[in-house]
């Protein structure tokens, strides 16, 4: 709802495709029941029966081969839409999305598929599942991780290396966003071709937001939609977000 909440405040319309039902509310999620992934394919049809769309938001998934099988089926529609992908792994209220990425510890039932501990840290960052999640961001033109987000993806390791080396190698942009940053709160980073492009917040009072990070992600889609260039259009989804954070006190802020 917040997606298109955001898309209509910017003048663009906006289609959406459930890809799983939530039980929450702005404090929490408590539980999701995932989309079979023909279903999710169903919808995309029909939106695509309605207009042809050349951006195109993702959010939250259940896993990053499902995202890749959701971009697989948009360009079978239009082989040349751009994909916003926003790494969704868990929310601000706690649940787990990309299961095992956040660092919680899940016994072994709780393992897709029964597997072992072996088989199960193999697919965790460093292993597999950073290959992935590499692969999967090259085939997009903007991804919009957090800060804990990119931490969780690359463990350990140096993030701004990792994201120059993904900007200039892979040809992806990275706005990488700042909310969870403690030393520099506010401070976002904008990734292209390997160089780095700081963005501050303005001086304001800002209070934390139930899926502010989806919201930004929206708002950067929809100044892209409208032909802004990447740095133009992270620059005005900034700003958005800003009024948006700034807009009440409670957890559910204004459009």
């Amino acid at each position: 709802m917040s997606d298109i909440k955001t898309l209509e405040a910017h003048g663009v319309y906006g289609y959406a495709a459930i890809t799983g039902i939530t039980w929450q509310n702005e404090r929490l999620v408590r539980r999701v029941e995932w989309m079979a992934v023909k279903d999710v394919f169903e919808q995309i049809d029909v939106c695509f029966e309605s207009a042809v769309f050349s951006w195109v938001k993702i959010g939250v998934t259940e896993s990053i081969a499902l995202a890749a099988a959701i971009i697989d089926h948009i360009r079978e529609h239009n082989p040349q839409a751009r994909i916003v992908l926003d790494p969704v792994i868990k929310a601000s209220s706690g649940a787990d999305f990309w299961v095992g990425l956040a660092g919680t510890g899940r016994g072994e039932a709780e393992r897709p598929g029964g597997r072992t501990t072996a088989e199960w840290e193999a697919e965790r960052p460093g292993g597999r599942t950073t290959a992935e999640w590499e692969a999967l961001a090259a085939r997009c033109y903007l991804v919009t991780p957090n800060l804990e987000e990119i931490g969780w993806l690359y463990p350990g390791g140096d993030v701004g290396a990792r994201c120059a080396a993904l900007t200039k190698d892979r040809g992806v942009n990275i706005f990488l966003k700042g909310g969870h940053n403690q030393a520099n709160p506010g401070q976002d980073q904008l990734w292209m071709e390997g160089e780095v492009e700081v963005m501050e917040a303005v001086d304001g009072v800002f209070w934390p937001k139930h899926g502010s990070g989806c919201v930004l992600s929206s708002a950067l889609t929809a100044n892209l939609a409208l032909g802004y260039p990447l740095p133009v259009a992270a620059e005005r989804a900034k700003r958005y977000i800003e009024r948006f954070l700034g807009s009440n006190k409670t957890l559910l802020g204004w459009h």
